[in-house]
C-alpha cells in the first residue's frame, strides 16, 4: 500500500470512528449526517495518527446535544 492508499485508508477509518461514535452516543440512524454537520461546523477535527476525529469540547459528546444535532440535520432534509 502506497502513501496516498494508507492516508485515504485513515480518512475512512476516522470518518468511520466518528459516525460509530455517534451512534453510540444517540444519534442512530442520522449518525452519518450528525458526522457531515460537526465536520462542517468544525465540531470535530481530524486526527488521522490515531485514525479518529477530536471534539473541539466533550460537551459534544452528550446525548441531549447530540439529539438537538439530529433535530437540527432533520430540518435541513427536504
Amino acid at each position: 500500500m502506497d502513501s496516498v492508499e494508507a492516508i485515504a485508508q485513515r480518512m475512512d477509518n476516522a470518518h468511520q470512528w466518528l459516525v460509530d461514535t455517534l451512534k453510540e452516543h444517540g444519534a442512530g440512524d442520522y449518525a452519518e449526517e450528525v458526522a457531515q454537520y460537526y465536520i462542517r461546523e468544525k465540531i470535530v477535527k481530524r486526527d488521522l495518527h490515531v485514525n479518529s476525529y477530536k471534539f473541539i469540547h466533550g460537551a459534544f459528546l452528550d446525548s441531549d446535544v447530540i439529539e438537538r444535532a439530529v433535530e437540527l440535520v432533520k430540518k435541513e432534509e427536504f
